[in-house]
């Protein structure tokens, strides 16, 4: 028969199991429903009626940190990763609120902390790696991206993070491939745009940007079919089709297209008719569509270069 020391240290572990248990859903349910003032009111509380809880030292911490609070928070993370070293979430945290305190070392200790107890730990890999990125230490960051993909092979903030190392550290061969899978997966929004410009920089102009109307709009290269010369590549179509939407939903809306090729202006002119009978097809007016066509090279200036594209294709504002 268990002795009487016995049931009460198993009674006093069940209630710190209850409580921890307890302390999760409250802290989870604050955190999900952004109401951190009131959250950190309830951990404080906690907190103050027992100093030693992990729980509620790590979930005022949060509380705290969620309201740019991160210097308030720091004593509170630092606490609950002390209380209970073997949770990675707590390191992770008190990572984050060392880097927004400004403490890069701190920080990426942190990070490999969280690592050290659970080497899959998604989110401690990643901010590992911008840590590296933003302290320039570019070959210790790449590693930690490519483990990033492994476990998440489509994750936005690695496919662009490690395309511009690679950029960045002069490796141009696997920089162009690296964009390209970034603007395949994430074309729209302003990290595209900066991904778009990296690209063109380094030469290849499968995407670019195109102003029509106000809106500058990511398009991939506008190109013939190479096995039916009177149709469009799939890629192409896709573009067509958001020009042509574009200017179906504004009819005051006009574009002109610009055909460049080296090979004269036949070459130059067919291309445009092909991409403006697409357009009005898919709904766009006969009246807003122009085209200008150049039997000559387009020569454009990208990543302080000048690039000589033989056929290409460019939506734009009309001329005057």
């Amino acid at each position: 028969m268990p002795s009487v020391r016995t049931l009460l240290l198993l009674a006093v572990m069940s209630f710190m199991v209850a409580a921890c248990g307890t302390s999760r859903i409250v802290g989870n349910y604050y955190l999900r429903t952004d109401d951190y003032s009131k959250g950190a009111a309830h951990f404080r509380k906690q907190v103050a009626e027992n100093p030693r809880s992990a729980m509620a030292n790590y979930y005022l911490g949060r509380m705290l940190l969620a309201q740019n609070k991160a210097g308030e928070a720091l004593p509170y993370l630092e606490q609950a990763a002390s209380l209970d070293s073997g949770e990675e979430e707590h390191w992770f945290w008190l990572g984050v609120a060392r880097w927004a305190d400004g403490d890069m070392q701190g920080e990426r200790e942190a990070y490999q902390k969280a690592l050290a107890i659970d080497p899959k730990f998604f989110p401690a890999r990643l901010y590992l790696a911008h840590n590296y990125k933003n302290a320039g230490r570019f070959d210790e960051a790449l590693p930690h991206y490519d483990k990033v993909l492994v476990e998440a092979p489509l994750h936005p903030d690695a496919l662009f993070n490690r395309a511009d190392i690679l950029q960045n550290t002069g490796k141009r061969g696997l920089a162009v491939p690296a964009w390209k899978k970034y603007l395949d997966n994430y074309p729209d929004g302003s990290w595209a745009r900066e991904a778009s410009l990296a690209l063109n920089g380094l030469g290849d102009f499968t995407y670019r940007i195109h102003v029509i109307g106000v809106r500058q709009i990511l398009l991939q290269k506008i190109a013939l079919d190479s096995a039916s010369p009177r149709k469009l590549t799939k890629e192409s179509k896709e573009s067509t089709d958001v020009v042509a939407s574009m200017l179906k939903d504004d009819p005051d809306l006009q574009v002109e297209i610009a055909s460049y090729d080296d090979a004269g202006e036949s070459a130059a002119r067919d291309r445009a008719e092909v991409v403006r009978n697409e357009l009005l097809k898919n709904g766009a007016r006969p009246g807003q569509v122009d085209i200008a066509v150049y039997g000559r090279p387009e020569i454009i200036r990208a990543g302080g270069e000048i690039h000589t594209l033989d056929d290409s294709v460019v939506f734009r504002n009309p001329r005057p």
